[in-house]
């Protein structure tokens, strides 16, 4: 039996640096090192990873020219958005963990190891419980994002969640601790199949089958719009000539169509995007926004040729108009469509050179390789700056200058892979690609060591600390969207895409691989699957209680993420109890599985249940307790309506609120709470309760009695004590709610009556 990893004559593919030496250092000097290191590669993975996605993103935002057949041409993405993000956006989410697994495979010699799997199981759980948790927090209270792909998610998250039933059936059912060569390859393949129908699902093909599930992208129709006139350029394409100086000009912008509605004005964002131009050497980049009054139906941009020594082929950039704001709309028959209108700038060329040294330019750019040069050096001479540059170095916190200094020797290695502008992004692609597979083989010698220097097993180490520091990326990542987008698919489907490609790559290819080679050997692929197995069953059970909970938030609160204080924290922190429950239980199995009586077994059992039924009903009950005061506010005016009228007083707002926060004296003269606000409802004894006014009334002062008789209370009973709600539904226009009581002195309505908010 070959050493362990941490004794010596053991080692991993990399590590340890100084042999059967550094395995004699002491255990608690050797578990320092390799923690602390493995959450510095950690930084360095992360970093690494920025730069990938960037040019992922470069790749994936080509664009081309199509002719269409009315004799125009129309410029549509390389890529298509759903394929993008199932290939390479999946990928570079998920390239350290499949990279892990990949490597471990390799290193053990095509035998079976836990640390990449058991990865690839805690980053999924981590990604779905604990991403989606801080996701759901981080959005300001009474906030909501709803998912909008819904169809997109509802594909993501079978496919996820099928993924990791498939890994317990060929895992524990069939064929136990063996992987056959046609479960591999059905697992590798189960990949192109995802794209494939997440394709068709995006091109509508599916809509009939998804609306059985209630998924379909047909949503209600929506009643008929006002027509609204279309913002777009005067001509699609504008040619700038045979330009060998630099020089400006315009491109015209047009308001056409009938009237808007209103008088406000339209607003739209613009700026330039390269095509076979290159920014810097062709053409100045420019971006701004303009605005159009009510009246106007013309506006300019000005745009700026350079300078250019030779122009050897015909070169184009794009001008773009998006993010339009107000009573207008950009027109599906333009180029762009309806999401934004796009000209095209033609520079023809200014020099006949030779054919060679055209084929030369057409295949290379000359511009472009400048460019990508001059861009390479900036990027390594910043990775020297705090915050990447002189001016903004000197803007630098404390706290900036600390990362600073622990990172700069990340940014410098990184900073001399080359940059996105070459070859289209792919240059940088491929080298980024590299540099995260070597970092990823040192980090899973680095977790091991660690694991076997502190007594932990591979399984419980994957599934907490390498799933968390691979995943920390998704965490920023996620974050911010939640943040910046107005839906929540980039935080959610997201998730649920990238747990499916873990699977599907990341076991797909090392397992196919290792049949591989155990098929032409003549033997089996051995897996020893048993805590594998019971971590796979263990996340499918959270994992159908996450969906479920994402589920009831979208039926009752018309949202996944967000919402009011108590509904988003007890969702969060349920979230949150779901991964630790997870990470309890697999642990225990681990640790305690074969060792544990029935006694015991049945009391985690037990426990696991019951935290689960807590933190699945937990979140229910408050959403459904704010539900029933929504519907009880909701109602209010109308009972209200009926029997008092409420005539807007110039000392109010528009709701009756009280402009001011007052302290009033309820009934008894008693003191209540500085968050209380009180509306007074004098009730004219003339009219008989049709007629009352909203007024405000002094802090700590009883309110104007009626100016004469008294009022029955039976003709107010709809206000009799409804339970508080939260103070921002007063703007919705649904009021808090309220409690009725009386205030002042003498009987409660005779001398008028108050009505008391309550934050």
């Amino acid at each position: 039996m070959s050493p362990a990893i941490c004794d010596e004559g053991g080692g991993g593919m990399v590590l340890p640096l100084f042999g059967d030496a550094e395995q004699r250092w002491p255990s608690g000097v050797r578990g320092v090192l390799y923690g602390a290191g493995m959450i510095y590669f950690f930084v360095g993975v992360a970093i690494v990873a920025d730069l990938f996605m960037a040019a992922i993103e470069r790749i994936t935002s080509r664009r081309k020219k199509v002719y269409q057949e009315d004799g125009r041409w129309r410029t549509e993405g390389v890529w298509n958005e759903t394929i993008a993000t199932l290939t390479l956006m999946a990928l570079g989410s998920s390239a350290p963990e499949i990279f892990l697994s990949v490597i471990d495979v390799f290193k053990k010699g095509f035998k079976f190891g836990e640390l990449g799997p058991a990865t690839i199981v805690g980053s999924a759980a981590f990604n779905l419980l604990v991403i989606v948790s801080v996701c759901i927090a981080t959005i300001p209270s009474n906030e909501v994002r709803m998912i909008r792909n819904v169809p997109a998610f509802f594909i993501t998250a079978v496919f996820s969640l099928l993924a990791y039933v498939w890994m317990a059936i060929i895992l524990s059912i069939n064929t136990p601790e063996v992987v056959d060569l046609w479960e591999a390859l059905a697992t590798f393949l189960f990949f192109p199949i995802l794209v494939y129908v997440s394709f068709i699902t995006d091109r509508g093909d599916l809509d009939r089958c998804l609306n059985l599930f209630g998924c379909g992208g047909a949503g209600e129709e929506a009643d008929e719009a006002p027509e609204l006139p279309h913002i777009s350029f005067l001509s699609e394409v504008l040619n700038a000539g045979n330009v060998g100086r630099e020089q400006e000009f315009e491109a015209t912008i047009v308001k056409k169509g009938p009237p808007p509605p209103t008088r406000e004005p339209v607003s739209c964002k613009y700026r330039t995007e390269a095509r076979t131009a290159v920014p810097g050497y062709d053409y100045e980049e420019v971006e701004g926004s303009i605005m159009f009054e009510y009246d106007q139906s013309e506006a300019h941009i000005k745009l700026k040729v350079l300078d250019t020594v030779r122009r050897i082929h015909r070169i184009e950039f794009l001008v773009i108009l998006e993010d339009l704001e107000g009573d207008a709309c950009f027109s599906a028959e333009d180029d762009g469509g309806d999401e934004s209108a796009i000209l095209t700038v033609i520079l023809e060329p200014n020099e006949e050179v030779s054919l060679s040294l055209r084929r030369f330019d057409r295949y290379i750019g000359i511009n472009s390789t400048l460019a990508g040069f001059a861009e390479w050096k900036e990027q390594f001479v910043g990775a020297f700056y705090c915050n990447g540059g002189p001016e903004e170095q000197k803007e630098a916190s404390v706290t900036d200058w600390i990362a600073h200094i622990i990172t700069m020797p990340w940014k410098v290695v990184i900073g001399s892979l080359p940059p996105v502008a070459f070859g289209g992004g792919w240059v940088c692609f491929f080298s980024t690609l590299g540099g995260i597979a070597v970092l990823t083989t040192i980090i899973s010698d680095l977790a091991e060591l660690f694991g076997c220097v502190v007594g932990i097993p591979d399984i419980v180490t994957a599934i907490t600390f390498v799933a968390l520091g691979t995943s920390m990326p998704d965490l920023f990542a996620s974050l911010s969207a939640a943040k910046e987008d107005p839906s929540a698919d980039a935080s959610i489907v997201n998730v649920t895409g990238s747990n499916s490609v873990n699977v599907y790559l990341g076991l797909g290819v090392p397992w196919t691989v290792a049949a591989i080679y155990w098929e032409l050997k003549g033997e089996d692929f051995v897996v020893e699957s048993g805590n594998l197995a019971f971590s796979v069953g263990a996340f499918c059970y959270v994992c159908l209680l996450a969906l479920g909970l994402l589920y009831l938030r979208r039926k009752m609160l018309k949202a996944e993420l967000g919402g009011s204080f108590f509904a988003k924290c007890s969702s969060s922190l349920s979230f949150i109890l779901f991964w630790i429950l997870w990470v309890c239980i697999v642990s225990w199995e681990v640790l305690r599985g074969d060792d544990a009586d029935t006694s015991e077994f049945l009391a985690i059992l037990i426990t696991t249940i019951v935290i689960s039924l807590v933190a699945t009903l937990a979140p229910v009950l408050a959403m459904r307790y704010r539900a029933r005061l929504d519907v009880i506010a909701a109602e209010l005016p109308r009972s209200f309506s009926r029997d008092m009228s409420l005539s807007r007083d110039p000392a109010t707002t528009s709701l009756g609120m009280p402009p001011e926060k007052d302290k009033c004296l309820p009934r008894g003269n008693s003191s209540i709470s500085d968050k209380e606000r009180k509306i007074c409802v004098t009730v004219d004894s003339a009219t008989q309760g049709q007629g009352a006014s909203v007024a405000r009334a002094p802090s700590h002062e009883a309110p104007a009695t009626a100016p004469q008789g008294s009022v029955d209370a039976n003709q107010i009973n709809p206000l009799d004590f409804f339970e508080p709600v939260a103070e921002e539904k007063i703007r919705a226009p649904i009021a808090m709610g309220i409690k009725a009581a009386s205030c002042g002195h003498g009987s409660p309505i005779s001398h008028g009556g108050h009505l008391f908010l309550r934050a």
